[in-house]
C-alpha cells in the first residue's frame, strides 16, 4: 500500500511522545512531503505546547508529571524536514536574509497518524551556523541526564550519538535532503494561514502507520 501523501498548505499536528503521553505538540503547516523528506513549517504567530512541571516552570526532559503551556512562535518562523527512517529531523530557523541556524534534532524515526505524525525528542543536538561550518553539540548533559534517571539506557544514548555523528557527516557530504538553499530565503505563503492544534490532539493515541 502507498502511504496517502499530505499536500502544501494542509495543516497537520506533530507531537513528542514520551511515555504514552504528549510531552510537545507543534500545528505544522506541509511546505511538500516527497518520497525522501517530509518538509513542514511553523508561521510566526502559530501556537505550540511547550512542557512545564506541575508548578508551570519549564522542562527539558520527561521525568516526573508534567503539563504543557502555550508558547507563541516569534520571528520568521521555522521549516522542519522530516527524513523517513532517520532518527533525527532539521529544525531551519529562518532569517532575514539567510537561515538563523540549521539545527540537527535527535528523535525517533517520526511515524504518520491520523491527524499529524509523532517521534521522540532524544534530547541531542548538532546546531550548525548558517554557512554550515563548524557544528556545535547541544543538550549533551541532558542526555546524560535521561540516562542517570533511567529514562533512557546507555545503549540508547550510544545510539544517538551514533546518529548525531552520521548526521553530521551526511550534512558534510552535501546530499542532506534537509540541507537546500532556498531556505535561506523562503517565507511561508501567507495564504496557508496560522495553523493550530485541532480539539482532542492530546487525547488521540499515539498509533501510527
Amino acid at each position: 500500500m502507498t502511504t496517502p501523501r499530505w499536500q502544501p498548505g494542509d495543516h497537520i499536528t506533530g507531537r513528542s511522545i514520551w511515555f504514552g503521553r504528549p510531552f510537545a505538540a507543534w500545528p505544522f503547516v506541509v511546505v511538500e512531503d516527497r518520497e525522501d523528506a517530509l518538509a513542514v513549517c511553523i508561521p510566526p504567530g502559530a501556537v505550540w505546547k511547550r512542557p512545564t512541571d506541575l508548578d508551570g516552570n519549564d522542562i527539558r526532559l520527561p521525568h516526573g508529571e508534567w503539563g504543557l503551556r502555550d508558547d507563541v512562535w516569534y520571528g520568521p518562523g521555522m521549516v522542519r524536514v522530516f527524513i523517513p527512517g532517520a532518527a533525527h529531523s532539521v529544525l531551519v530557523f529562518l532569517g532575514e536574509g539567510d537561515v538563523g541556524r540549521w539545527y540537527i534534532n535527535l528523535e525517533a524515526p517520526f511515524r504518520r497518524t491520523a491527524f499529524g505524525l509523532d517521534t521522540r525528542d532524544e534530547h541531542l543536538d548538532i546546531v550548525f551556523p548558517p554557512d554550515l561550518g563548524e557544528p556545535q553539540w547541544k543538550d549533551v548533559e541532558e542526555l546524560r541526564e535521561a540516562v542517570e534517571y533511567g529514562s533512557m539506557t546507555r545503549e540508547a544514548a550510544e545510539a544517538v550519538h551514533a546518529e548525531a555523528e552520521r548526521a553530521i557527516a551526511w550534512v558534510r557530504r552535501g546530499d542532506h535532503p534537509a540541507i537546500d538553499d532556498r531556505w535561506r530565503t523562503w517565507r511561508p505563503p501567507a495564504e496557508w494561514g496560522i495553523p493550530v492544534l485541532p480539539p482532542g490532539w492530546e487525547m488521540l493515541r499515539p498509533q501510527t502507520s
